[in-house]
């Protein structure tokens, strides 16, 4: 009987293991059956943040210096933190619910002194599925959920309601006129921005605006890139109660490059296959929310390319922050001011490749699965040692 129980402890144990085994490899089996269904592409982004000290006093990072955009998970991206350096911290949740990875910075430079950190992503890319929407098909304003009430709020940048914003949401009114047809209504508003703001060409380094910035006046034309003229269409659509946030993103573009400086030469950045964008998100029923993009493909001969022909449906985008109610202006105007007032001077410099080159680690890919191997390893050992544990007991 001894022996008996004895050859079925062994058995268990194998087994166990086995088992543990098949679970892996099937689960990792459905995450390829998934991308290839999806057409998953997968990238490498890294960045790297130089901090310069060309002053005359010791500059002490704020937790603003220390934070690092952490790329969302959604159902066309799947993003991993390869590595920080320095090593990740913490991490922290906007009010609208953006994550950011805080680094362990030192907590100051002195003057001449230079520090470097560095984050590192896997992201696994998709294209977004957009329906077949028509004008016709459309549903009305009174179709729109009440539950996306906080889309339509007069706060942040797109407070309608206050004084300097109040001729836009007017103007929204007049355009709008007697029409309930969501999707008619957005492209009314569409066109009317494209005709009215001109696109700032050859200014890629622009600090971000308020709508009235963008408009100064009904009368008069206007000037703003992409989230600009985005946050004057959500100005426009929040008051006539249509949901809408802004959303930004990195458009994956092969062999492009650009570098330029702003800031009063504080602030530096290089950038490479990877080109930044803002758009509008709106809920249209009956599809749910749609990318409306003012800036990249839209075309007044067709009143809706701004959706068809939009960064989001046809390139494959790196999804970033998006923004519903916080002052992301006046936010990034204060950090402007800061810096600019400082002696401090602020490299950046990104990339999306397909690998990683030697500098940046390129054996990171290896590394995830040699961490994944070893993790695995360790809970058969942990199971096999409380098996044995148990039918030790048992006999």
């Amino acid at each position: 009987m001894q022996y008996e129980i004895r050859m079925g402890k062994k058995e268990l144990v194998e087994a166990s293991m086995i088992l543990i085994l098949l679970i892996f490899l099937a689960e990792n089996s459905i995450i390829k059956a998934e991308e290839l269904e999806a057409d998953w592409e997968t990238y490498y982004y890294v960045l790297k943040e130089s901090f310069v000290n060309n002053g005359l006093s010791d500059y002490y990072f704020t937790l603003e210096d220390r934070l690092f955009s952490v790329f969302p998970n959604t159902s066309t991206q799947q993003s991993y933190i390869l590595e920080g350096n320095p090593k990740i911290k913490d991490f922290h949740k906007d009010a609208d619910g953006n994550l950011f990875a805080e680094l362990d910075f030192p907590e100051k430079i002195i003057p001449g002194e230079n520090f470097t950190a560095s984050i590192v992503f896997r992201v696994k890319l998709a294209r977004r599925s957009i329906p077949h929407v028509s004008i016709e098909s459309s549903g009305s304003i009174f179709e729109i959920p009440v539950n996306l009430s906080n889309y339509t709020m007069s706060t942040g940048v797109w407070d309608y309601e206050s004084t300097g914003l109040k001729y836009i949401a007017e103007l929204a009114t007049q355009i709008r006129g007697n029409d309930t047809n969501v999707l008619s209504i957005i492209s009314k508003m569409v066109r009317f921005v494209s005709e009215r703001v001109e696109y700032p060409y050859g200014e890629e380094l622009r600090s971000p605006q308020y709508p009235n910035q963008t408009l100064p006046s009904p009368g008069l034309r206007g000037r703003g890139d992409c989230d600009d003229q985005s946050a004057l269409l959500i100005t426009m659509l929040r008051s006539v109660s249509i949901p809408s946030f802004l959303q930004t993103g990195g458009i994956v573009l092969t062999n492009y490059y650009t570098t330029g400086s702003t800031w009063n030469g504080h602030l530096s950045i290089s950038s490479r296959n990877v080109g930044w964008h803002g758009w509008v998100e709106a809920y249209i029923p009956p599809w749910g929310w749609l990318p409306v993009d003012i800036t990249y493909g839209y075309s007044q001969g067709d009143p809706l390319s701004s959706i068809t022909r939009s960064a989001s449906a046809r390139e494959l985008v790196l999804k970033s922050e998006s923004y519903s109610s916080i002052d992301y202006v006046a936010e990034t105007l204060r950090m402007e001011e800061r810096i600019k007032n400082s002696g401090i001077y602020i490299y950046i410099e990104e990339e999306i490749s397909k690998t990683l080159s030697a500098s940046n680690h390129d054996s990171t890919s290896s590394d995830y699965w040699a961490i994944n191997f070893i993790i695995l390893l360790a809970i058969l050992l942990t199971i096999n040692f409380i098996l044995l544990r148990f039918f030790e007991r048992r006999i």
